[in-house]
């Protein structure tokens, strides 16, 4: 072989060893397409190449609360070194043991969001749907199977559910509590979890593709009575835009549902749970903070009723002049609401399952509407009559369905619509297949987030893609129109219109909307 043959030999060899050592080079360090900077360090992510998604799952937005942490306001997450892992949900917020959710994915560190975004890059400035769960203020979860955002996200909008301290350990007021407070202000820490979601999404999320100035905040149950306490409250003034609340009751005093404390009621049913427990002295909190998260939710009552149990619930929000001012039906009475574009509405069946299980007879029923209603009793049992027990648990039905999420409904969209053009109402009517009770409560949920494999029927699959059409382009433009066949009127007081959601839409009068 000559020289010339040999040296390119040579040469040809080593280019050849070079570039298979490049190629394995590539191979082992690809680049990372879902790493992500947030304010507290960088993250990295899951590619769902085949629904074009970037999906992060249990990226901490608070320290956790533990230790000297329970019972404070949420404290911004410590920085870490590194690129931390967001590919597994995180564990949700201790909660009672026969709720859907418990079991051994609980913790007390649970602060966790998780983000689903169809963006390339962070110039997309899309728009953001950040969703509040429900469950009574006592369990539930973001990371839930129901509430998984792809389908959304797919939709063109950036996709966020979180969790939040529930209970005792999210609402337990106390004076000792109040004392450590600058506020001399208690019982909210899981509302002041939810403002913080807020500002991580405000301060991280345009770094996912999305759009700060551009937030919609929805929830259902709980979570709808949450986004109403975030349009009174001045702390969550500024962390979105728009909203939707979908069954969330607003009364203080209904008929099953109460869903806020005073101040007074706050401190004294949290003296009563520390004294069940066996603290009474003046360091109560201190030694409260030792227990064991499984101790505080094992000794709150937790009744199997569903009726006894939401009547007779405790740890909720309560008006503590800092971060809810007031009653938030009072506020909306006095239009004191931020005003912003908003969708409110109920399903045409929502109390059924929340009233199961009363076990009352006709005179207990009796009795128990005219404590509640006083003299007006007689006009509410002449129109809610029951002779036998099953007429009583259909009554209360349609007792809660009309009083505590109805009128609710049309008292916020009224309101609203007083101080914003951009108000929408609706009652959701459609029967899922198979599904005995009707639109039922919480139902909505699955044709809203469509999770893989629910309700493959062809009409449901129609109203679900009606009701991610409405509610995605709300997120966008801030009316829900466009998009399917049905103009949805804005609704006012003075010719109320409301869409009504069932197998076709349909704009019907708001005398229609309430029919016992």
């Amino acid at each position: 072989m000559t020289r010339y043959k040999l040296t390119s030999y040579v040469l040809v060899s080593c280019l050849i060893l070079i570039g298979f050592s490049i190629l394995a080079g590539c191979t082992q360090n690809v680049p990372d397409t879902t790493i992500v900077k947030t304010d507290a360090g960088y993250i990295s992510g899951i590619n769902d190449n085949e629904n074009g998604l970037r999906i992060y799952l249990g990226v901490p937005y608070a320290s956790p609360p533990t230790g000297d942490l329970r019972w404070r306001s949420t404290v911004p997450m410590q920085p870490w070194t590194g690129i931390r892992s967001a590919s597994e949900f995180s564990a949700f917020c201790p909660q009672p043991p026969h709720s859907d959710t418990s079991g051994d994915g609980m913790s007390e560190d649970c602060l966790y969001l998780n983000v689903w975004t169809p963006a390339k890059s962070a110039d997309e400035k899309l728009p953001v749907m950040v969703f509040i769960h429900g469950g009574a203020f006592a369990e539930g979860t973001g990371s839930y199977p129901l509430f998984n955002g792809s389908a959304l996200a797919r939709k063109g909008v950036v996709v966020v559910t979180f969790n939040y301290r529930l209970g005792a350990l999210g609402f337990l007021a106390h004076p000792q509590l109040n004392n450590e407070s600058i506020n001399n202000a208690s019982g909210n820490y899981g509302i002041l979890d939810q403002q913080a979601a807020l500002n991580w999404v405000q301060k991280n999320i345009g770094n996912f593709g999305g759009e700060p100035s551009r937030v919609t905040i929805f929830g259902q149950s709980a979570g709808g009575a949450s986004i109403l306490v975030h349009l009174v409250s001045p702390q969550s003034k500024g962390l979105y835009q728009q909203a939707i609340v979908q069954s969330g009751p607003i009364w203080t005093n209904g008929t099953i549902l109460n869903i806020y404390n005073s101040k007074a009621d706050a401190k004294r049913y949290g003296e009563e749970y520390a004294k069940s427990l066996g603290y009474e002295s003046p360091d109560a909190i201190t030694q409260m903070r030792k227990l064991s998260a499984e101790d505080l939710v094992n000794n709150t009552p937790w009744p199997a009723s569903a009726f006894w149990r939401i009547r007779t619930l405790r740890f909720k929000p309560a008006i503590d002049g800092w971060i809810i001012p007031d009653f938030p039906d009072n506020m909306f009475l006095q239009r004191r609401e931020n005003p912003v574009p908003l969708i409110v509405g109920c399903n045409a069946n929502d109390g059924i399952t929340l009233t199961a299980n009363a076990n009352m007879s006709v005179p207990e029923y009796q009795a128990f509407i005219r404590n509640v209603f006083g003299k007006n009793a007689d006009a509410v049992l002449a129109k809610y009559p029951a002779v036998t027990p099953d007429e009583v648990q259909l009554q209360l039905n349609h007792l809660m369905t009309d009083y505590d999420f109805k009128d609710s409904a049309k008292f916020v969209a009224g309101s609203m619509a007083d101080i914003h053009p951009n108000t929408y109402l609706y009652l959701y009517s459609y029967e899922l297949p198979n599904q005995p009770y009707g639109a039922l409560h919480s139902s909505e949920l699955f044709m809203v987030f469509r999770p893989p494999g629910t309700y493959p029927d062809p009409t449901s699959t129609r109203v679900s893609a009606n009701m991610m059409d409405l509610w995605t382009r709300f997120a966008k433009t801030g009316d829900p129109n466009g998009g399917v066949n049905v103009t949805w009127p804005k609704y006012t007081r003075e010719h109320g219109q409301y869409l009504d959601i069932g197998d076709t839409l349909t704009v019907r009068s708001i005398t229609d909307y309430r029919k016992p």
